[in-house]
Formats: structure tokens, C-alpha cells, sequence
């Protein structure tokens, strides 16, 4: 694994590299909220070493080592940062077969990403989602005791621009889903299920965060969940 910096507007994006047995597929790691990279480690080498995939890992700008306060952000920027990376990599490796996998608001980013850019795999791993209008707002001002409540009305999730953007996807969809995840509840991922016509694997036992003291055989079942089915859909 290798850092590199990949320039954006007025700064540069952190982001790590692990170089897999080809670069001809890799899958983009997209973080969770108020994340770093380097809890990333762990499952970026499982899936690289059980794949073969390359894998690029990036950090938003306000997050890990970031000098900028993540308060003063917007979700939107971050956005930016997806599609920087993203483009990045297709600059790098014109010819690969590019996959995403999104963790919690990663899972958001990475559906937002389904509208601008065309790759074959999209992994979505506790998805969160937002109201509409907080994704152009400064983080500072976006009232985070609302989400919970959002995340559960099935008709707001239904008027969602987002899930009818991300329906006109082309590629293969996995959702991971947490039995005990106190803060995506089931009807935001069953929305995500739906819209992607997904695959789905159930965590038994796991909260929202993939908790590190999980025993070993649930963390490594978790782990070949997703690369056995990235090699499932890099042979089609």
C-alpha cells in the first residue's frame, strides 16, 4: 500500500493505493462519515488479496489529516472529491473496469456517483441517506437529530431524487445490511434494495459500525461475502 495525493480544486485528496494482481479492475473505496483511510486497511487487503482487484481508498477533504474543518463543508464538496478520484483513476488505468464500494455515507456518495459516471460494480455497505436539501448545506447547519426520522418514512424515501437518479443504473448492485444497525434503519436499505435490484447479505449481529471486536469468523464471512461476489460479477 502507497499513499498518493491527487490534486482537486485548491487542494489535494489523501488517498491510499494497494496494487492488486491487475490494474485492469479496481474497486474505489468510498468512507464513512468523520472516517479516515486507515480503517479501510483491513477489509482493502482482504479484498484485494481475494480478488486480485486494485483498489484506491479515498479521503474527503475535512477527514483523517485534513487541515480544512469538516464543518465547514459541504456534502456536495465531498461529491466532488468522489468524482475527482473516480476521474483520477480512469486517467491512470483508461482501459480497467472500475467498481465502487460505499460505506455508510460512502454508500450515499457512491449512489450519487451511479448518475455521472458509467462502472460495472457498485457495493453498498449500510447506505445512509440525507435530506435532499442538507446535501448542499454546510455541515454546521445540518440538523442531524432529523435523519433518523427521515430514514424511516417510506413515503419521503419514495420522493427521494436520488433513488430515481440511481435507477437507471446499469451495472450489479450488493447491499449490505447490519441485523442491529441502530442508525440505517431497514426501510432505507430495503429502499436501496429495491431501486438496485440488489443482492443482499445479512450481517447477523453487527451495528452500524463493523465493529472490530466482532469474532473473527463473522468479520472474515463478511469479508468473503464481498469479495466472493466481486469475483462472481468480474467474470460476467
Amino acid at each position: 500500500m502507497k499513499t498518493v495525493q491527487i490534486p482537486s480544486t485548491s487542494y489535494t485528496l489523501a488517498a491510499d493505493w494497494y496494487e492488486g494482481e491487475t490494474t485492469e479492475q479496481i474497486v474505489l473505496v468510498l468512507i464513512a462519515w468523520n472516517s479516515t483511510k486507515a480503517k479501510y486497511q483491513d477489509i482493502t487487503e482482504h479484498i484485494v488479496q481475494n480478488t486480485g482487484m486494485s483498489a484506491l481508498v479515498v479521503e474527503y477533504i475535512g477527514f483523517g489529516e485534513s487541515q480544512v474543518d469538516v464543518m465547514q463543508v459541504r456534502p456536495a464538496e465531498h461529491f466532488l472529491n468522489v468524482i475527482t478520484a473516480f476521474d483520477w483513476l480512469t486517467e491512470q488505468y483508461p482501459t480497467a473496469e472500475i467498481s465502487v464500494m460505499g460505506t455508510s455515507y460512502g454508500g450515499y456518495m457512491a449512489t450519487q456517483l451511479t448518475k455521472y459516471r458509467d462502472f460495472k460494480n457498485l457495493v453498498l455497505r449500510v447506505p445512509a441517506i440525507y435530506v435532499p436539501k442538507d446535501f448542499y448545506a454546510l455541515n454546521k447547519n445540518i440538523n442531524r437529530h432529523d435523519e433518523r426520522t427521515y430514514r424511516q418514512d417510506v413515503t419521503m424515501l419514495d420522493t427521494h431524487p436520488l433513488f430515481a437518479r440511481a435507477s437507471s443504473f446499469k451495472g450489479s448492485t450488493l447491499v449490505i445490511v447490519h441485523e442491529l444497525d441502530e442508525s440505517i434503519p431497514t426501510e432505507t436499505t430495503d429502499k436501496y434494495i429495491q431501486t438496485f435490484q440488489a443482492d443482499t447479505y445479512l450481517a447477523k449481529g453487527f451495528k452500524h459500525s463493523f465493529k472490530l471486536d466482532a469474532p473473527e469468523a463473522d468479520k472474515r464471512a463478511y469479508k468473503n461475502a464481498i469479495s466472493d461476489w466481486l469475483n462472481n460479477n468480474n467474470e460476467r
